[in-house]
């Protein structure tokens, strides 16, 4: 691993012959995107880096948004839930520590959104035992910690609009990538509607364009084969107590998805092309509240040009 002093130092250009485009959380929660003529942040050139995470402690305001968070995951509306577990993965690494804090030591972790978080907030290969270093995820897969960089960022959106930002009020950095692919597999059980949807990691820009494509075999009843299906769905009802093959609007045992916990649901299946999207990109099996008896699952391609690839699917 390069040194923290190396780490440390950020190249700011001069005016570039093209500057890159950037999408900006700050530690005020305001989200800005636009060009910059940033080269690098520390030793990485900034056309090989993914995505910035700053481990500065939290604010005041998110440490209560935090505080609100871990408590709405504990709780029993589905609604506020998913959107703490949205809220709180976009803050990042200072929730890694009160998060540690909250877990107990229990039998029961799977499938668990508030244990599952801390999957979400940081991949294996970048922990450690100094958790104020930002994180820097590159393009070759690899993750590297390092000092909070010094100085500011312009920044300048589609508006035209310049935006000067001191790294210490920016809580993550992504950096627009021309081509984002992923590969993953989703499971019935943890990735349930009714648990919690898969955060792909993908962030949609204005004008991103979408294309996911699927396969697997998923059962939502143990040895009753009608009730098993492919990304497609069920086409029929899977039993005779059942009146239809659909719940909340879409095939039991479909593959389905929604831009950021808010968002309305639509149909993925076996294939999907989309555009107008805009945020971040969660995906989940279709089921109702009878999910204990799930098995199996889908492997998920994804491929989106002109996009953002903030973390891991989890």
């Amino acid at each position: 691993m390069l040194s923290r002093t190396l780490l440390a130092t950020v190249a700011l250009c001069a005016p570039a012959l093209s500057a890159t485009w950037v999408l900006i959380r700050t530690v005020d929660g305001a989200r800005i995107e636009g060009q910059t003529s940033l080269r690098a942040i520390g030793a990485a050139p900034v056309g090989k880096v993914l995505s910035f995470h700053s481990g500065a402690p939290a604010s005041e305001e998110e440490k209560a948004r935090i505080a609100s968070g871990l408590a709405a995951i504990q709780g029993q509306d589905r609604a506020a839930r998913d959107s703490a577990v949205e809220e709180l993965t976009a803050i990042g690494l200072p929730v890694v520590t009160p998060l540690l804090e909250t877990l107990k030591d229990t039998d029961q972790h799977e499938p668990r959104p508030l244990y599952r978080l801390f999957e979400r907030l940081i991949p294996p290969q970048a922990d450690g035992f100094d958790r104020t270093l930002a994180l820097v995820r590159l393009v070759s897969g690899d993750g590297t910690r390092m000092a909070l960089p010094a100085g500011s960022i312009d920044v300048r959106t589609a508006a035209g609009e310049t935006t000067t930002l001191p790294w210490s009020k920016i809580r993550s950095l992504a950096v627009r990538q021309a081509r984002v692919a992923k590969k993953f597999a989703i499971h019935s059980l943890k990735h349930s509607t009714q648990i919690e949807y898969l955060d792909t990691g993908l962030v949609l820009g204005a004008g991103a364009r979408l294309d996911v494509s699927a396969r697997g075999f998923a059962r939502l009843s143990w040895n009753t084969d009608s009730w098993a299906s492919g990304p497609n769905g069920l086409t029929k009802p899977g039993s005779p107590a059942y009146k239809s093959h659909l719940v909340d609007g879409q095939p039991f045992g479909a593959l389905v998805g929604r831009v950021g916990a808010a968002g309305a649901v639509f149909f993925v299946g076996e294939h999907a092309a989309k555009t107008g999207l805009e945020g971040r990109l969660q995906l989940a099996i279709n089921d109702n509240r009878h999910w204990q008896n799930n098995l199996g699952g889908f492997v998920v391609t994804l491929a989106a040009a002109d996009a953002y690839d903030t973390g891991e699917p989890q």
